[in-house]
């Protein structure tokens, strides 16, 4: 895979330094504002903005270097059924993950509540989220890293720094750290971050669902 992310500052060593400095001041601020409680705030939206505003001031707006394609690359039809197909990969992964952890005797953290939230809870987990996070940790990671230490590092670290973001959150599940792999491996192959904004929405719908679903298994058991 040779993306095209990241690619308009390459050979451009005082851009790419500076685009450089702008993910790592991204990313440790976040998790700043995280470590602090603001979890949805308009300091975190605030950040992603500048950041994102950053590098395409640096890329010269570029729009194929940054990602900000209306289409990805091979089209939308493909990306239906990998996105499935790596859906399912992902969700035998999280099983097997917690079978082994339940077998060793630790109790597994599950989150329920009542439906009655669902939508309060549904603005914040589907589109903040997802907008702040995409931004940074895919966005301006990506971007930033991808024209220096290429494709299979890049999803490396944006996977990792993803894993580690929900840590701080306070949910320390094994899901995050594929999806941050995931996802990163996504916008590099779609040469769009219209594909992991989608698949991160959908997901945390998805895993809305299950938690208030789950709630009136609580009620029978």
């Amino acid at each position: 895979m040779h993306s095209a992310i990241g690619r308009g500052i390459e050979q451009q060593y005082c851009k790419q330094n500076w685009s450089l400095g702008i993910a790592v001041f991204a990313v440790g601020l976040d998790m700043l504002l995280i470590h602090g409680n603001y979890v949805y705030d308009r300091y975190r939206l605030s950040l992603a903005l500048v950041a994102f505003a950053a590098l395409v001031y640096l890329n010269e707006g570029n729009l194929k270097s940054l990602g900000l394609q209306g289409r990805p690359k091979q089209g939308w039809s493909i990306w239906v059924t990998t996105s499935l197909k790596i859906g399912v990969i992902i969700t035998l992964c999280i099983g097997l993950g917690w079978g082994l952890w339940y077998r060793m005797g630790y109790e597994i953290p599950f989150h329920f509540f009542e439906p009655r939230h669902f939508f309060l809870i549904l603005p914040g987990s589907c589109i903040e989220a997802p907008l702040q996070e995409e931004t940074i940790y895919r966005f301006v990671v990506c971007v930033s890293l991808n024209s220096l230490i290429g494709e299979r590092k890049t999803i490396a670290i944006s996977g990792f720094l993803f894993g580690l973001l929900h840590i701080f959150y306070g949910n320390p599940s094994p899901e995050n750290l594929l999806g941050g792999l995931f996802l990163a491996w996504a916008f590099l192959k779609s040469e769009t971050i219209l594909i992991p904004l989608i698949l991160h929405s959908v997901g945390n719908l998805l895993v809305l669902l299950s938690h208030s679903i789950a709630w009136y298994f609580l009620l029978w058991f």
